[in-house]
């Protein structure tokens, strides 16, 4: 991967949801850690929700790999459109747009590792992700299709720019693989802001088989995905649309 700059800030983001996951091994029924979290004072206010995969019973969810790791409850801040959702193996930190900032994400993201340690005694994580969904504009980003990217798709000599849904992972570290997915809004479903041409999903995640005891652990991983996020993200943009986008 040719290096590309990386700048600090954007003048406009493309960020329409932020996800930090944590799986791990069943500890409790996940009502009782939800309500030990729902406790914890930066989370009291926030509403509380069942979610559809609740209904399913619980012998039918661990049954099935695709249901297994379902969140069934959820502590929602619908002001600042961010929630936690909980399952029997699972917790995941989820933001919408605006997102802000890493500076300002992290801190989060370090609060939902610290108090999942503090109140799942003994946890045992199994897998870390860290992903980032992005509706790249004709207007704000200046990114009209797949063209503008500094990406090439070539079938028998044929360049596949108009509709396309790209998938591939590379492996970034002996720790993480980033799995990179690249589709034109035709083949995307839900909603999207105005002028969207492209949506750019980058997943970071830990490699199999892991396992950590160790919050310190996870907080150092988070800081390493990150950064790959964001070299993997700028990969995809020409050096011309990156300097035009950089905040100075």
């Amino acid at each position: 991967m040719r290096p590309k700059p990386i700048p600090d800030k954007l003048k406009h983001d493309a960020i329409i949801e932020a996800i930090f996951e944590m799986r791990f091994d069943p500890t409790s029924i996940p009502e009782l850690l939800f309500g030990r979290l729902a406790d914890h004072p930066s989370w009291k206010n926030f509403d509380r929700r069942r979610l559809p995969a609740y209904d399913i019973p619980a012998p039918m969810r661990q049954a099935d790999d695709n249901l297994r790791h379902q969140p069934v409850l959820e502590l929602a801040d619908l002001a600042n459109k961010r929630s936690i959702r909980v399952g029997p193996q699972v917790l995941s930190y989820h933001q919408l747009a605006p997102y802000g900032s890493w500076a300002q994400f992290e801190p989060c993201l370090v609060e939902v590792v610290d108090q999942l340690f503090a109140k799942s005694e003994g946890v045992v994580i199994r897998r870390l992700g860290l992903r980032y969904l992005n509706a790249l504009q004709s207007d704000v980003h200046g990114v009209s299709g797949v063209a503008d990217l500094d990406l090439s798709v070539v079938v028998s000599e044929e360049t596949i720019s108009k509709s396309l849904n790209l998938n591939y992972t590379l492996t970034t570290s002996d720790e993480m693989a980033c799995t990179v997915r690249v589709a034109t809004i035709d083949l995307v479903q839900g909603v999207l802001p105005s002028n969207s041409s492209v949506v750019v999903d980058v997943d970071v995640s830990t490699k199999e088989p892991f396992q950590s005891t160790d919050a310190t652990e996870v907080k150092r991983w988070l800081k390493l995905a990150h950064a790959k996020e964001k070299e993997n993200f700028f990969s995809l943009l020409r050096e011309s649309t990156i300097r035009a986008l950089e905040a100075r």
